[in-house]
């Protein structure tokens, strides 16, 4: 059984669910849960305003490092609730980078990932960060719809 459950965490519906399902899988199995948030980088843009406004750029990274250290807090209460040990993990940089690395790190029995319904042409021609992540990571992996 399961000993080590990681999960791909953000905002989305699709994170949430799959913090859910793999919440509910670890309080079964007593596995501990490892909860995996990827800030990602400000687009190319953020440079011209950046030469207008020097401390935009800060604030809105500062903002957004509390918004997902905030959502990870709420998480952990649930965990709390559940009675399952949460490791908490945020990061920035590129998400199927990041993600990679500290799967490695971390070395999960199992990686709960929530499948978005539609990813657009675009997505469908490349594959989503969840297709990505099954391509690359060397753990069991759980796509929650």
């Amino acid at each position: 059984m399961f000993k080590k459950i990681a999960v791909a965490f953000d905002e989305s519906p699709e994170a949430g669910r799959a913090f859910h399902s793999a919440l509910d899988l670890a309080k079964f199995s007593s596995a501990t849960l490892h909860l995996i948030t990827v800030i990602e980088g400000f687009p190319a843009y953020m440079s011209y305003v950046a030469s207008v406004a020097p401390d935009v750029p800060l604030l809105l990274k500062n903002e957004k490092r509390s918004f997902y250290s905030d959502l990870q807090g709420k998480a952990r209460a649930e965990a709390d609730r559940a009675g399952v040990s949460l490791f908490l993990e945020l990061t920035e940089g590129d998400v199927v980078g990041e993600l990679l690395r500290l799967i490695e790190g971390i070395r999960p029995d199992l990686l709960a990932i929530g499948l978005r319904h539609d990813h657009g042409i675009a997505g469908r021609l490349m594959g989503g960060t969840a297709h990505q992540i099954a391509a690359h990571a060397k753990c069991n992996l759980l796509g929650v719809h």
